[in-house]
């Protein structure tokens, strides 16, 4: 065991500060992107547009549909 307790400070701080660096750079990238989505994302948003499309013609039903809560 490091009986230098100021050395392992310094390194712990490097450390941490190359950490940092790598994360910033991480989210410089990600920022790059475009914030891609996952394909499972876009299948999902289409399908929720396709159902407001479908549905547009559509009597407005009760705001839960017909379904009793019990209380």
């Amino acid at each position: 065991m490091e009986d230098n307790v100021y050395a392992v400070e310094v390194m712990m701080a490097q450390r941490l500060a190359d950490l940092r660096a790598a994360g910033a750079r991480a989210a410089l990238v990600e920022s790059a992107r475009g914030g891609q989505r996952g394909v499972a994302a876009v299948v999902g948003a289409a399908l929720i547009r396709a159902g407001q499309w479908l549905a547009r013609g559509e009597a407005s039903a009760a705001p839960n549909a017909g379904v009793r809560v019990a209380r």
